[in-house]
């Protein structure tokens, strides 16, 4: 629960990296912290009316990275991905913030994973998620 909390910290603090939310960015938020059954988390939904500095974004996504395997890791990495790309723009600065979080995923090596039953995980989910990534950036790149 204390990791769930934290992925939602750091989508949160990424939504706020461009300094505003856009109303898109709240509608996707609102509906992970439902999913998530946090909605009526104080601390979080505090932070979606205050500006989250980016430092702490990073901070949060260290500790986070320390302790997860790497599907959890692009599970996050995809839940960004489609939070940035809620309002339909990507600026420069949220292009900067997923190839930083990306490097920082590369750089801390992922604890080993717990055993998965097959049926849990797709084959090349990695590859996949990679790939869309890529195309996601490719056609922001063309707006």
């Amino acid at each position: 629960a204390h990791q769930q909390k934290l992925m939602l910290k750091i989508l949160i603090g990424s939504a706020w990296v461009d300094r505003h939310l856009e109303p898109e960015e709240v509608t996707y938020l609102s509906n992970v912290l439902t999913r998530f059954h946090l909605d009526h988390d104080a601390e979080l939904q505090g932070l979606l009316q205050t500006s989250v500095p980016r430092e702490q974004t990073e901070r949060w996504l260290i500790a986070y990275l320390k302790d997860t395997p790497n599907t959890e890791r692009l599970k996050l990495l995809a839940a960004i991905g489609n939070l940035l790309i809620s309002d339909h723009v990507v600026s420069s600065i949220e292009h900067d913030l997923l190839d930083e979080f990306h490097e920082l995923m590369a750089s801390l090596p992922a604890p080993p994973e717990a055993p998965l039953h097959i049926s849990e995980i797709a084959p090349n989910l990695a590859q996949r998620v990679g790939q869309f990534f890529r195309h996601v950036m490719e056609a922001v790149k063309h707006l």
